[in-house]
């Protein structure tokens, strides 16, 4: 039985979400895919799941293949899903998943929607997870903690 669970993102993680940086340079430094992830210290190692997939309530830094979930408290998770043009403007997500753990192969559908689905527009695809890794939001290169 495919379970879907709506995780609502708050006003202020919808601006992260949609937040960009500039560098030096004044080019967008905001990550435009996983690639753009290697070398970063603040990517962990790889994990087969993310248990007690309902607890994940709250999501920032999407690109078009990549988001950043939080589950429980302070537990944050990088997923890499197969390239997905709508997770990028998403606004809310639910998750395809079989049992209580989101998984490789499991869907992320994002929403460009507050509340999840709007019943005047057809169900968006779900976009299917690569991979999923642990993340360390204040991890730094020198190693050091912020």
């Amino acid at each position: 039985m495919v379970l879907r669970i709506a995780a609502l993102a708050a006003s202020a993680l919808a601006l992260t979400a949609c937040a960009t940086g500039q560098s030096n340079d004044g080019a967008d430094a905001r990550p435009q895919g996983f690639a753009d992830y290697q070398g970063d210290p603040r990517l962990g190692e790889r994990v087969d799941r993310i248990c007690f997939g309902s607890q994940i309530n709250s999501f920032g830094e999407t690109t078009d293949e990549t988001v950043l979930l939080e589950s429980g408290v302070n537990d944050w998770y990088l997923v890499h899903t197969f390239s997905c043009p709508d997770l990028d403007f998403a606004r809310s997500l639910s998750f395809d998943r079989y049992g209580s753990c989101l998984r490789q192969s499991d869907a992320v559908i994002a929403y460009r929607s507050f509340t999840g689905p709007d019943r005047s527009q057809p169900e968006p695809l779900g976009c299917r997870i690569r991979a999923i890794y642990e993340w360390d939001p204040g991890a730094t290169a020198d190693g050091a903690a912020e």
